[in-house]
């Protein structure tokens, strides 16, 4: 656990994302830096954002820390792209957080022209779990609409607007 100057247990957020939506220019993480900043000055404290590229290290059981860091987090925070329903890794840790009964506030960052299920073909009762769940993502949570400032200074007063909202709901 993490802990703040008065040792009280800080806000653990886990901020999951398909990886190709972040490939340069790394608008993704520019979003969480933003998000982490902008959290912290809602609630009033240090936040503990889980994000993958930061908190895994070479040589560690990665999928057993990612399935560690959903269960043990208060908010999950899923960044929902077409990118995002195609990654089985990205669904597994949709339904490692519904598990954990983790409060799940998903983004849309990136308009999903095929709908918002995965349809994972393999033969395997897994990608039954995981289509399920994929649809699962949008149909209980309400989201919230990121598609049209996407590419917008990520420091601009539009995101800065739009993350004190999201921020405001979650403290």
């Amino acid at each position: 656990m993490q802990y703040d100057l008065n040792n009280e247990v800080l806000m653990k957020i886990f901020w999951s994302y398909a990886k190709r939506d972040d490939a340069k220019p790394n608008h993704v993480t520019q979003l969480l830096n933003q998000f982490e900043i902008v959290a912290s000055q809602c609630l009033g404290d240090d936040i503990d954002i889980f994000q993958d590229i930061t908190g895994l290290t070479w040589g560690s059981e990665w999928r057993q820390i990612l399935e560690n860091k959903v269960k043990q987090a208060d908010i999950f925070v899923c960044i929902l792209s077409p990118s995002y329903f195609n990654s089985k890794m990205c669904i597994q840790e949709v339904v490692w957080a519904m598990e954990a009964k983790v409060r799940i506030h998903p983004i849309l960052y990136r308009a999903c022209p095929k709908g918002f299920a995965s349809q994972f073909s393999d033969s395997d009762k897994d990608a039954v779990i995981l289509n399920s769940a994929s649809s699962e993502v949008v149909n209980k949570y309400q989201y919230v609409d990121f598609t049209k400032l996407r590419n917008i200074a990520k420091d601009s007063t539009e995101v800065l607007n739009f993350l004190d909202g999201i921020c405001e709901q979650i403290a």
